[in-house]
Order: structure tokens, then sequence, then C-alpha cells
């Protein structure tokens, strides 16, 4: 069986980087609002006492390498980003030896570089498009309320801009991630997961045709589901208050958090804020982050399911039982191809159960 995906560089497809016979694996890592990692282990022959392949260009460091699965009707890419590591196993004689070519998005050429910025009379999605634009990121961003006045506090960068960008993300209970299409445009998103969207794909167990064979879950619910905020309004010295009572996401089940325990669980912001806005988005961002309280892992097959799961999507669980079938968001993928199969081990999460 030939490789179940192929390798392009600078948005070419290379055949030697793809050939199957050279190609042991292939791993994508994709998590919710992280970098997504790739792994590729390439076999290595030693050639009149050399090995050529540890001196190729194309895995070579900043070489960019995209990650391409061919599906029925489409082509979907994995990670698309730039070569930044090698791990390089030798073993007496030749055979058995490997190099590991890793990479990551176009994410980490965020972290680069320290800045020391001032961004006056600024919402926090402004300022994050206005970075984003900088990398040639196609933007894909939700639009913020609080704005940051020079009168009263700008705006202060004093870190990488992806440290910086997702400082911000979770101070708006948003997530940051990037993610490449087949003609190998890269979007970079700044969103709050769509909860109301459809399913991408169906996980099933204990049904005929099932697709996965188990499938683990864990709920905690010792976890704050609403929020108070006080702070001074350092230019009228009055009080400025913000209270989430509860979550402003819908529940991927009939009963969230809240009405589940049937109490009240609190947690306190007490931020440097210039308005309630700013005080209101950050409280929603903390009862955002903490609302996921049941996490489920399970592991198909792009063979068994007919597609790939991707990290931000939507996961339809059936064959749960009652109160934990039903939609999933997926918080992380980890993809491994080979000449055999492509796997998928999968990380869903939810705030929400049925009755």
């Amino acid at each position: 069986m030939g490789l179940g995906a192929f390798i392009n560089m600078n948005g070419l497809p290379v055949p030697e980087l793809s050939d199957s016979q050279a190609v042991e694996y292939i791993e994508v890592h994709e998590r919710l609002g992280e970098t997504t990692y790739y792994n590729i282990r390439y076999t290595v022959d030693i050639e009149d006492g050399d090995i050529p392949k540890l001196r190729e260009p194309q895995i070579g460091p900043g070489s960019v390498l995209s990650v391409m699965v061919p599906l029925e009707t489409n082509l979907e890419c994995l990670v698309q980003g730039p070569v930044f590591s090698q791990n390089v196993y030798l073993k007496n004689g030749g055979e058995g030896s490997y190099v590991d070519v890793r990479g990551a998005d176009k994410s980490i050429a965020m972290d680069r570089e320290f800045s020391s910025q001032v961004w006056p009379n600024v919402s926090d999605s402004e300022a994050v498009t206005a970075i984003l634009g900088s990398y040639a990121l196609i933007p894909d961003v939700a639009i913020t309320s609080a704005r940051h006045l020079e009168l009263k506090h700008s705006l202060i960068q004093r870190s990488t801009d992806l440290q910086f960008v997702r400082k911000l993300a979770r101070r708006n209970g948003c997530h940051f991630w990037i993610t490449t299409n087949a003609l190998g445009i890269e979007t970079a998103h700044f969103q709050r997961p769509n909860l109301l969207g459809m399913p991408a794909v169906d996980l099933i167990i204990n049904r005929e045709n099932f697709n996965i064979d188990d499938l683990h879950i864990h709920w905690d619910v010792e976890r704050p589901s609403t929020a108070t905020g006080t702070q001074i309004d350092l230019s009228t010295k009055g009080p400025l208050t913000g209270v989430i009572p509860i979550s402003p996401q819908p529940p991927l089940g009939a009963m969230n958090l809240q009405a589940i325990t049937q109490d009240v669980r609190s947690t306190h912001i007490s931020s440097p804020v210039d308005d309630v806005g700013d005080l209101m988005a950050r409280g929603e961002g903390a009862v955002l982050e903490a609302e996921w309280f049941i996490r489920a892992n399970c592991q198909t097959s792009l063979h068994r399911l007919g597609k790939v799961v991707r990290a931000h999507t939507l996961a339809n669980v059936v064959g749960a039982g009652s109160r934990h079938s039903g939609n999933y968001l997926v918080a992380g993928v980890k993809h491994r191809i080979d000449a055999m199969a492509h796997t998928m081990e999968v990380e869903l999460i939810r705030n929400g159960w049925e009755l």
C-alpha cells in the first residue's frame, strides 16, 4: 500500500518527499487554540560513507512543508509550515537508521521576536488584525467591543506577537489557530467555538455501523459557572462592576453546568480595566474556559470514518447512552499516517449533557 498522504514543499509537490519507501510515517498534532506540529520520519541510507538524506535542503531549516491528505472529492491540508528541527538516529551498518523532520504551522514565526509596543485607541480585535496582516495571514477575527483609549490606558504589548495574540484571545474567550486550504492559503482564526453549527463527523459506538471501538468519558463539575468582576475607574474614581451569571455560549446538550450542579460556583475577576465592557469580556472568557467539564477520548481511522477529524469542529457521538450522546467540540487530534492506515486519536470536550 502507498502512503495515505503526500508532502508539498513551498506549495509544490515533491515526489521524493512523499516516497512511501523512504517515509515510515507522518504524525500531525493539532489542538484547540494551539500551534499544529508535524513529524515526518524518513529512513536513511549510508552511501559511500556519507548520509545524503541529512544534507537535503528540502528537509532543512526553513523549508516550508505541507501534509496533504487526498479524500474522495478534495484534498485536506493537515498542516503547513517551516521545518525547525531534526532528530537523527543512526544504527551501525545503516539498517534501521532514520531522521525525524519536525515542523509547525506559521504561528511559530510569530513567536520569534520580542516586541515592546503601545497600541493606542484600538480594540483587541483591531490590534490582532494588524498583527496578522504583517505575516500575510488572512484574518478571521471576532470583533471585540472594549477599546483601549490613549486618554485612559493604551493596550501594551511586551511579548512576542504569538504570546500577545493568545493573551488577547484568552481574555475574550476566543482561541487562536491557523488553518491552510488545499491551495496553500493560510487563515488565522481568532474566534470562539461555533457550537450551533452542524457536526462534521459522526463517531459511532454500540451500533452495527460503529466506527470507534471504545470511548473513555470523564466529567468533573468542580469548576466555576459564573463570574463577577470589580474594579475602580481611574478617571472617575467610581466603581466598575461586571457580572456573568451564565455562560454566553449554548451548551452542547439539554443541561449546562449550572443546571446540573444546581448551585452557584463563581470566579472573581480583578484585572485592571477602563470600562465595564472590558471587565465583562474578561469574565466571559473565564467562564468559557472553565465550562468544559466533560472530556472524552477515542480512536478511529480515515478508512473507517471516511472523513478527516479536525480540531475546532463538532463531532456527533452516537451510541454512548442518552446522557453522553450528542455533539462535542473536537479539542485535539493526533494523526498518524503510514503505509497501512491513517489513524486519528481524538480528544473531545463538552459543556453540557442530556437529561
